[in-house]
């Protein structure tokens, strides 16, 4: 009685800290914002940003992207879609993730 207790408490902690452990940072206001760069982040910007925009009644656009871990994914909230859409050209995202072998040693070693 007591083992099940205590499990089904652990089992409601690791659920509730599990849930936003994922999350990618989001900064932003009214006008825009920046989402802190990740392959994951970069596939879920759209989603991110278009979400944020909401809140405020407007419409996202993705301004820049820096694919390096520390850099950001810029975006812009317009109030009309079409508004601008010559000045600020929309810069596209990844859709997915891919293993590229880019954490290969650029050296290899003969033994």
């Amino acid at each position: 009685m007591r083992g099940a207790l205590v499990l089904s408490v652990v089992g409601v902690l690791a659920a509730a800290t599990g849930t936003a452990a994922h999350e990618p940072y989001l900064k932003g206001n009214d006008t825009g914002g920046i989402i802190a760069w990740s392959c994951e982040a970069e596939a879920m910007a759209r989603q991110l940003a278009a979400a944020h925009c909401a809140r405020f009644d407007k419409y996202p656009r993705i301004t820049g992207v820096h694919r390096q871990y520390g850099d950001y994914i810029s975006f812009q909230c317009f109030w009309n879609p079409r508004l601008n859409r010559f000045a600020i050209p929309a810069v596209r995202t990844r859709s997915a993730c891919y293993a590229h072998g880019r954490h290969e040693p650029r050296v290899r070693v003969l033994y």
